[in-house]
């Protein structure tokens, strides 16, 4: 499965407030408790969706979040369920994390997008060992992610591709217009250049 649409704006931090800003400010975000990370360079989850002009709803615990816990939390002014990928750590024990397909599916039926947040991620399809996927370290691949039927995925272009410094939105046509078209995309939109080096890099 192939993302619909793509946008690329000048680093990740900026793709995921773009999402913020463009489809949740004023509105209600909901983000896990194990997902309120720091994540290189002191981006912070919680400062993030502050920064969007959305307002943050913690959801289930540290350890354990359940997809009936987003449900609960779900209210007329969520807006967004965003899904962070927890780049450069690791929990381990009592732990549960929401499946993305258990996301993919409460954001259909009551109507809200689904972004998810791959920092890094991976490209290409992941190599099989035995008939079964070979796990990306702690990075996950971005085709896996949108053959997940996630709204929007973004991730970070630069660290990704080893180009320029890129943050890439890539997913549901209607959701990337969205967008594209908010008059923040203006501000934190890729030069000629830096789409130039990118498109290239690419190739």
């Amino acid at each position: 499965s192939r993302a619909e649409d793509a946008i690329a704006v000048n680093n990740c931090a900026a793709a995921v407030m773009l999402v913020l800003t463009a489809l949740a400010q004023g509105k209600e975000v909901l983000v896990s408790r194990g997902e309120l990370v720091e994540i290189g360079g002191s981006f912070r989850v919680p400062e993030i969706v502050s920064a969007g002009g959305a307002k943050l709803v913690e959801v289930g615990t540290t350890n354990r979040t359940r997809a009936a816990d987003y449900e609960r939390a779900i209210t007329p002014n969520t807006a967004l369920i965003l899904r962070v990928h927890p780049a450069n750590f690791k929990q381990v024990g009592f732990t549960e994390r929401t499946s993305r397909e258990e996301l993919v599916a409460l954001g259909a039926k009551h109507g809200i997008p689904v972004c998810e947040d791959l920092g890094s991620g991976l490209m290409g399809a992941p190599l099989s060992l035995g008939g079964s996927p070979m796990p990306g370290g702690l990075d996950e691949h971005v085709h896996r992610v949108v053959a997940d039927g996630v709204d929007l995925v973004t991730y970070s272009g630069d660290k990704l591709l080893g180009g320029p410094q890129a943050g890439i939105i890539v997913g549901k046509k209607d959701w990337v217009e969205r967008l594209r078209r908010h008059p923040v995309y203006r501000a934190v939109r890729l030069d000629k250049m830096s789409l130039a080096a990118l498109e290239t890099t690419l190739r």
